[in-house]
Order: C-alpha cells, then sequence, then structure tokens
C-alpha cells in the first residue's frame, strides 16, 4: 500500500467515523428527547452495558489477535479455511455465553446495578434479556470487520454501525410513545443485528463462505488464543470501568446514571476519532519501525505522537470544562431532557474531561506495547486502573455525587497512564521526558489563555433555537481555537509541523 492510498483510505475512514459518532449522538439526543433523565432510561442504559462492554473488548481482541494470524494465512492463500473455523468456534462459544447470561440475567443486573429496586430491577431484567442474545451479531460483527480489514476494505466496515443508529434514532422518535423503553430495547437488538449482516455479503465475496471445509485443529487456533487471552483480558478491564461507574450511579438519585452516560459520550468524542485516527497512521509505523529494529525511531515516533495527543487534545479537554453546560444544552437539551437534566449531565462532563489527555497517552502508549508484542504489561496496568477506579469512586461519591464517579474515573486513567509510562520507560529508555512536558506546558498555557476567552464569551450566549445555539457556540469555539493556535504559534511548539512529516512517511506495509 503506497503512502498516497494510506492517506486516502486515512480520510476516508475518518470521515466515516465522523459521521457514524455524529449518528451516535443523533441516538443519544433522540432517547434523551423522548425517555430524558429517568429511571426508563437508566434501566435500559444497564440492560446495554453488558453487551456493548463485550463487544468492544472482543473488537480489541480480533484487532490484536485475529488479524496478524488471519493475515498471514490470507497471504499463503489458506485464510479462508481458517476464518471459516474461527466463525464457527466463536459463533458456538457466543450463543453459549449469550444463553448463559439470558438464564443469567437477574444476577447479571444486580451485579451491574446492585442499587435497582422493585420496578426499574424489574425492568433492567427484562430487556437484559432482549439485547444480550445481541452478543451474537456483536463479536460475529467484529470477526467480519477483521476479515474485511485484511482484504483492504475500510469502507464496509466503517458504516456498520450507520443502520443500527438509524433504526434506534427512528424507534425513539417515532415509535417511542407507543411501545416504550422496551420497544427501544428490541430496536437496540436489531441494530445489532444489522451490524453483522450489512457485512456478509462483502464476506461472502472474499470465499470465507465458499468451498472451504473445517479444520477444528487448525494451528492458527492455538497462535490466535495466545495472543487474545491477555488483550481481552485488559479489553474487558477497559470497559468494566463503565460497570463499575454505573454500579455506583445506582445508588444514586433517578437518572444519575444516564447523566454520566450522556456525559461519557461528550468525554469520549474527542478520542473517538482525533485519537483514533492518530492511532490509524501511527500504529503501522511503531509495528514496522519495531519489526526492522530501529529503536531510536521507535522511541522518536512514539514521542512525536505524545506530543501530538498534547497539543491537540489539551484545548479539547479544557473546552469541554469551559463549555460544559452550553455543549450539554445543545447537544441534549430537549423534549423531556429538561435543564436539571443538563446540570447534572455538565457536572459530570467538567470531571470526566480531566482525563482527557492522559487517555490519549494511555492508548498511544498501549499501541507501543502492542507493537512489541508484549501484551500483558497494558493488560496489568488495566486491572490496577480498575481498582483505582473503584476506589476513587468510593471516595468521592459522597461529596460528589455522579460528579465524584466521573472525577474517579479521571484520576484512575490519569494515575494508570503514570504507571504506564515508567513502564514504558524501563523496557525501552528516555523517551524524551523534557520534550514532553515543554510540549505539555505550552499547550496547557495555551490552553489557559484560550479558556479566558471562552469564560468571558460566555455572557454573549444567549441561547433560543438550535441554531441560533449552535451558530452562537460554534462562533466560540472558533474564535477559542484562533487564540490558542495563535500562543501556541508564538511559544514554538513543532509538534504540528513534526505531525504533519510523520503522516508524510510511507511505511513499508
Amino acid at each position: 500500500m503506497t503512502n498516497r492510498q494510506i492517506l486516502k483510505w486515512a480520510g476516508v475512514v475518518t470521515v466515516l467515523l465522523l459521521i457514524s459518532r455524529l449518528l451516535g449522538f443523533l441516538r443519544e439526543t433522540a432517547i434523551a428527547y423522548r425517555f430524558g433523565a429517568t429511571a426508563e432510561t437508566d434501566a435500559y442504559l444497564v440492560a446495554a452495558t453488558l453487551p456493548g462492554i463485550l463487544f468492544l473488548a472482543f473488537n480489541e481482541a480480533v484487532k490484536t489477535a485475529f488479524i496478524p494470524v488471519y493475515g498471514e494465512y490470507h497471504r499463503q492463500g489458506e485464510g479462508g479455511a481458517f476464518a471459516l473455523t474461527v466463525y464457527v468456534v466463536m459463533g458456538v462459544l457466543l450463543v453459549l455465553t449469550s444463553g448463559a447470561l439470558v438464564l443469567a440475567a437477574p444476577l447479571v443486573v444486580r451485579l451491574v446495578a446492585p442499587g435497582f429496586e422493585g420496578e426499574v430491577y424489574g425492568m433492567a431484567v427484562a430487556m437484559s434479556r432482549v439485547l444480550l442474545p445481541g452478543l451474537i451479531f456483536m463479536g460475529l460483527s467484529g470477526l467480519s470487520s477483521g476479515i474485511l480489514h485484511t482484504g483492504k476494505n475500510f469502507v464496509v466496515p466503517a458504516v456498520t454501525a450507520f443502520p443500527g443508529n438509524i433504526i434506534i434514532i427512528f424507534t425513539a422518535v417515532v415509535f417511542g410513545v407507543r411501545f416504550g423503553v422496551m420497544g427501544l430495547a428490541w430496536a437496540t437488538l436489531v441494530g445489532f443485528a444489522s451490524q453483522f449482516l450489512v457485512q456478509v455479503p462483502w464476506v461472502a465475496r472474499a470465499g470465507i463462505f465458499r468451498r472451504e471445509r473445517l479444520v477444528w485443529g487448525h494451528p492458527g487456533l492455538r497462535k490466535m488464543a495466545i495472543l487474545l487471552v491477555p488483550v481481552l483480558v485488559g479489553s474487558a478491564a477497559i470497559e468494566l470501568k463503565s460497570i463499575v461507574d454505573r454500579a455506583f450511579g445506582s445508588l444514586l438519585p433517578e437518572g444519575s446514571i444516564a447523566a454520566l452516560n450522556f456525559a461519557n459520550r461528550i468525554y469520549l468524542l474527542p478520542s473517538g476519532i482525533l485519537i483514533l485516527s492518530l492511532l490509524t497512521v501511527i500504529y503501522p509505523a511503531l509495528v514496522e519501525l519495531h519489526v526492522e529494529g530501529r529503536v531510536r525511531e521507535f522511541k522518536e515516533t512514539l514521542r512525536q505522537g505524545i506530543g501530538l495527543v498534547s497539543v491537540l487534545v489539551f484545548p479539547m479537554m479544557v473546552g469541554l470544562v469551559v463549555l460544559r453546560v452550553p455543549v450539554v444544552r445543545l447537544l441534549f437539551e430537549r423534549g423531556a431532557f429538561d435543564a436539571a437534566a443538563t446540570e447534572a449531565t455538565a457536572f459530570a462532563l467538567a470531571f470526566y474531561s480531566l482525563g482527557l489527555v492522559g487517555l490519549g497517552w494511555q492508548l498511544l502508549m498501549n499501541r507501543a506495547f502492542y507493537a512489541m508484542k508484549d501484551t500483558v504489561t497494558p493488560t496489568a496496568v488495566t486491572v490496577v486502573l480498575v481498582g483505582l477506579n473503584i476506589f476513587f469512586n468510593w471516595l468521592l461519591i459522597g461529596p460528589l455525587a455522579q460528579g465524584g464517579i466521573a472525577l474517579g474515573t479521571a484520576l484512575s486513567v490519569n494515575m494508570g497512564t503514570v504507571l504506564l509510562g515508567v513502564l514504558l520507560r524501563r523496557k525501552m529508555g528516555p523517551l524524551g521526558g523534557r520534550r514532553l512536558l515543554a510540549s505539555l506546558w505550552k499547550a496547557g498555557l495555551g490552553s489557559l489563555v484560550m479558556a479566558g476567552v471562552l469564560f468571558y464569551g460566555l455572557g454573549f450566549l444567549g441561547g433560543g433555537s438550535f441554531g441560533r445555539q449552535a451558530a452562537e457556540l460554534g462562533t466560540l469555539i472558533m474564535v477559542g481555537g484562533l487564540v490558542y493556535l495563535g500562543v501556541v504559534y508564538v511559544l514554538g511548539v513543532e509538534e504540528l509541523r513534526e505531525g504533519i512529516a510523520l503522516v508524510r512517511r510511507k511505511p513499508k506495509l
């Protein structure tokens, strides 16, 4: 794949990813509009937690374990038999797992939301039994994406969430009153199924289901299992933080879980688009440099990536803290989502946002360990991170309610990032810490100046219609961004120039 092709596909996937995230926000907005921050919404979100967590864990495991092994056999012309075998084995395991979880739904809900009682507990159990079979479709969807990525088909996997989001939006807005939150649960299950079904024709074109035989003892299964276990544990542990937050949230007044969910959606948007786009370019370069034994260039590339996260994400973090109320109001305040829900969500968003830079650094350092084929260290750090999250949530939920849960997440992310950085330095030696700190304080100073401008501009936001809110807030964000760029330019920050050079590098894929 040429450098031009890499940039082309990275650009296409970034645009599709942005559209997907926007549809995701429209989905959340539709749910907020129809059901607000209520006990029904809390029950639905708890029921949707476990399928989502297991899907994300499986997806990460596929990217790390299945794709390299499948790619090896694919180049030898034997990928079809391996892929079909994994399809069948994984399908059987997913059916058994989802069936067991459906039977154990009362226990699952009790573990995920120990504070639920009475009607809200019953609703969560009923919706869990509807949603848990979605594991089958979501798991096979991740496997299908891995096959298509290996075959250089990046478009279809990038649009798998489109139909599901549209189905949920349509159901919430049009049928929400008639069928209630249970109708939303059934629509979500159909959305899960669509993520897999939309990929089936393209997987079939790749020859996976044609003239192949099952090889139960395929050697690729063992290779995949060796890589799979630690990554699966680590991925599940990362998503376990969501369960921890919602379990503590269930101990708070009605609507607290919904407020945390909507705040978390906004908080994760920069990492879901900008940081993921950076990883798309940087990770293949790290893999190549490690294979070729170019340690100095490996560390320099990693330092450039971390510096870019500092320069690009720091102002987003500060901007979300300052503009938390108008951002939440613009995105969600309509219908059943009232001003009180806006305040509750914005309060959590301010604390969640404090972990945004640390999250970006952590994702990059995880990829550095993965490039060196070390999947154990990031997993161990993630387990520690979850333990810290539980402790901080317990410590802070009393004085800060849902804000304490969000702050607990931010503190655990930042402390886990520091630990990961120490371990990476021990493994590789110095990583250019002085340069990184220089970038960080310059980005911090620029963000501080920008924060002053944004805070002053809050007085000019008049509210009103969605269009007026969007225009006023968009203008303020643009002015703040220009001020930030001006400050970091004067301070001589070089990461943007280095980032352009990094993107133009031609990896030997």
